[in-house]
């Protein structure tokens, strides 16, 4: 695991002030509220009860798939975090359209996850509820661990904001924590291959709604 909480964290920082403005002024922007749901067929699971199928679902939807809660399967059923995606890929309209969307962490025992999932690279790209890190893995390698953000908690309000690259053909992902922003902790994610919107719920109860 590399860690690099120096130069990326700054780098953040730097994105963080020069984007306030940006996304405190909505009206002056081509900014598109995201639409989409959970899906429950894409699923993925990687804890030891992941085969056993007898056992249920690890994830359950309600609020017209616009919820997801963490079902506890058995007793010591936990990390890593099972990870869902939205039914919707990813895609821009025109080359300075900035997508949006927000979640409300509705309950979190602390180990929860926010961020995009590419799907032909295997790659997520992901910040963590229990502390100030964000995260970069391929399949199930840990690429990068570095220090970002603030931690999350019930009742926070998580908006992802999606800008383009132009011509790198590459995408920057804002993070807000109740319309205050945190930054960018990742800034040159490929647009060519499939990205979905993701969130990872650990314990027994953990809930996260598309809001």
């Amino acid at each position: 695991m590399e860690k690099q909480p120096t130069s990326l964290a700054t780098e953040s920082l730097n994105e963080k002030n020069n984007g306030q403005e940006c996304f405190k002024n909505k009206e002056f922007v081509n900014c598109k509220h995201f639409e989409f749901e959970w899906n429950i067929n894409n699923v993925i699971d990687r804890t030891r009860y992941s085969k056993d199928k007898e056992i249920g679902p690890p994830i359950i939807l309600s609020n017209h798939n616009k919820t997801s809660t963490r079902h506890e399967r058995v007793q010591g059923d936990e990390f890593p975090p099972v990870r869902i995606l939205g039914d919707q890929p990813i895609t821009f309209s025109n080359q300075d359209e900035i997508l949006e969307w927000s979640v409300l962490i509705n309950c979190s025992h602390g180990f929860i996850e926010v961020g995009l999932f590419s799907q032909e690279l295997d790659t997520t790209y992901l910040i963590k509820g229990f502390k100030n890190e964000a995260q970069i893995e391929k399949g199930r390698e840990q690429i990068k661990t570095f220090e970002f953000g603030e931690k999350i908690s019930s009742g926070d309000k998580i908006t992802i904001s999606l800008q383009q690259n132009n011509p790198t053909k590459t995408i920057k992902m804002n993070f807000i924590k109740n319309d205050k922003p945190l930054g960018t902790p990742f800034n040159n994610i490929p647009i060519s291959s499939k990205l979905y919107p993701m969130i990872g719920l650990n314990d027994g109860g953990d809930q996260i709604s598309i809001i």
